[in-house]
């Protein structure tokens, strides 16, 4: 993703991960807040995502080269 397009994120609190046997994968949830803190911030659950094993690992993948890039760019 190009930072240069000032992509609007809410900030994750948490997480719940976990296999799903009946679902043939995995299954994640996170925690959210709307703001970064503050006394008017509220937190939320999204829904349950499954993923699929390939999915799993494409994120994974995805998730490691982005924070390597974010990491060079910081450094």
């Amino acid at each position: 993703m190009n930072s240069n397009y000032g992509v609007p994120a809410l900030p994750v609190l948490g997480w719940q991960v976990g296999s799903a046997d009946n679902l043939n994968g995995v299954v994640v949830k996170f925690g959210c807040s709307t703001l970064s803190g503050g006394p008017s911030a509220t937190t939320f659950d999204s829904p349950f995502f499954n993923l699929s094993p390939d999915k799993v690992r494409s994120l994974i993948n995805d998730l490691e080269r982005s924070l390597q890039e974010y990491e060079s760019k910081v450094a």
